[in-house]
């Protein structure tokens, strides 16, 4: 390798490595989780007469001032945490009735794009779909809400999330001890969390080897119902946790003497033992011949379909998690992100860069496509949100690999692939070039003030991450207002001004006024051809200082 080559490729990685670290700095000023503390005042608009809260684990116990149950109310995070709509995850109190129906949501906090949590408050449609559901039952399609369909769709995750196996029961929120283990399995000496899917405990032994797993029918039972409720049953399993040894009734909404039928009959209790969890969830009871118990015909069935009904999901959540490429929803949006990717790869490095029709007709379908009718856009805010909560890997991967293309294109290709080829607001801009016959050019001393701007307003940016301040960062580019309907003042005047200037100073915005342009530019180059620059420097310092800072507060 030449020492220009080595120069060079150190260089590249210095920059990626300064990138890497903003995002860290970013990330460790996060909130760990969005759980919020709650009041009966926060409440009442569920549950009028609340006057007590009880904690029983992740979920809370309304009741009057008789000490009555009205209902229970829970939250969506941390569980939600993960779930990344447009920029961040959202935290919604789910309110229950007293007999496990949803009466009603509540936005508590956001991490996600102001806005679009705006639109999403403002639609009373969408959070009247979940009015009536219960734990554990299948929901339908849930629709989105039109401008802010990451946010929405994200909000909507995380409570059905709320409603499935991943929670914790509404019905049944008292967790697995090891007492009640020990009834089934008596040299069990303690029960540890293990990664084999949620719900699902290891059961070890003195010396800490692992004699069983156990698991329990709740919440994924819930919504099958005997003759008078559901019924919560543990269920023991080999030390593989692939074979039923045992199970137990830990609760049931059920009358005594019904359930005392069941729990009574030694030979139903033991009838699904020694069968794989393969078996269980593909049992087929009228062809097996298995009849219910005597007298208690309706809640032996509902044990019976809780513990089917339970294998199935373990094995589905086993499934999902060896399969991450099926966790991805792949949407329309998607797809258009793709070719248009594909389209900007052409316009860059083959000879169509050079015709002025291709051009133009690439450059209206980034206005038509990308801008008016998808408007998913890349964006500071966009950009903190995913180095503060993550990427949206699973609800939104062709955005997230425009992102990659984007940041990686101007390192190794020494191409502004986005800001020339893919971003609408700069296509606009080249479409307007020489429409207005009267040029103004800026003179040198003020150009080279106005050029500093976009890195004034990426210093701003990462301040703002790093130090975890609340300002609104769409407010500082003008991309929502590709998105009319939710876009803030600030994006309309800043996308109205800098269109306008663009007619007589050709992309005045994008040299004067885009700090996702300059973060790109950061990346491309800085100085006199490919060497340290003073831009190199002073990222160095800003991110030094931002470690700096962290450690010391």
């Amino acid at each position: 390798m030449s020492h220009p080559n080595l120069r060079l490729t150190v260089l590249r990685l210095f920059r990626l490595a300064l990138l890497v670290a903003a995002v860290l700095l970013i990330r460790a000023r996060s909130p760990s989780s969005h759980v919020e503390p709650l009041t009966p005042e926060r409440v009442r608009d569920f549950f009028p007469a609340a006057a007590l809260l009880e904690s029983t684990g992740d979920v809370q116990v309304v009741k009057d001032a008789a000490g009555v149950t009205l209902g229970t109310v829970a939250q969506t995070s941390p569980a939600s945490d993960a779930i990344i709509g447009y920029s961040g995850p959202t935290n919604t109190l789910v309110a229950f009735d007293a007999q496990g129906a949803i009466v009603g949501l509540r936005v508590l906090g956001s991490g996600d794009t102001p806005e679009h949590v705006a639109e999403v408050i403002g639609d009373r449609a969408f959070f009247k779909q979940f009015h009536g559901l219960k734990p554990g039952a299948p929901a339908g399609k849930v629709d989105a809400v039109s401008g802010a369909t990451l946010t929405s769709e994200a909000m909507a995750e995380g409570v059905l999330q709320r409603l499935g196996h991943g929670a914790a029961s509404l019905r049944f929120p008292e967790p697995v001890t090891l007492d009640e283990v020990r009834a089934l399995e008596p040299k069990a000496a303690s029960l540890r969390a293990t990664k084999r899917g949620p719900g699902v405990l290891d059961v070890l032994d003195a010396s800490g080897a692992r004699l069983a797993v156990v698991t329990r029918t709740s919440p994924a039972g819930d919504s099958i119902a005997g003759y008078q409720g559901p019924t919560d049953t543990l269920m023991l399993l080999d030390a593989d946790g692939a074979t039923l040894r045992a199970i137990s009734v830990r609760k049931s909404y059920e009358t005594k003497s019904y359930l005392g039928y069941v729990t009574d009959d030694a030979y139903f209790m033991r009838l699904f033992n020694g069968r794989t969890l393969g078996q269980l969830a593909g049992i087929d009871f009228e062809k097996e011949k298995i009849e219910g118990v005597s007298g208690a015909t309706i809640t032996s069935w509902s044990v019976a379909e809780s513990l089917k009904k339970r294998a199935e999901t373990i094995l589905a959540e086993r499934a999902g998690a060896c399969a991450w490429v099926k966790q991805v929803r792949w949407r329309w949006q998607d797809t258009g992100h793709a070719l248009v990717i594909l389209s900007a790869l052409g316009m860059s490095f083959t000879a169509l860069r050079g015709s002025r029709s291709a051009r133009t007709v690439h450059h209206l379908l980034l206005v038509g496509y990308c801008g008016a009718c998808v408007g998913e856009m890349l964006s500071q805010a966009l950009f903190v949100g995913w180095a503060r909560y993550g990427l949206p890997w699973r609800s939104a991967p062709g955005l997230v690999l425009l992102a990659a293309v984007a940041l990686l294109a101007p390192v190794f290709s020494r191409r502004q692939l986005y800001c020339h080829h893919i971003c609408p607001h700069g296509a606009l801009q080249q479409l307007l070039m020489r429409r207005v016959r009267w040029r103004w050019v800026p003179p040198a001393a003020l150009a080279r003030v106005l050029e500093k701007v976009p890195f004034a307003l990426l210093l701003l940016v990462f301040i703002t991450g790093a130090a975890g301040l609340a300002l609104d960062l769409n407010a500082i580019e003008p991309f929502d207002a590709w998105l009319f309907k939710i876009a803030s003042l600030p994006a309309v005047v800043i996308a109205g001004v800098g269109i306008a200037f663009s007619l007589v100073t050709p992309m005045a915005y994008c040299r004067y006024g885009c700090p996702t342009g300059a973060l790109f530019k950061l990346l491309r180059f800085t100085g006199d051809a490919e060497r340290f620059g003073v831009r190199d420097g002073l990222a160095l310092a800003a991110v030094t200082l931002g470690a700096a800072a962290g450690w010391l507060w």
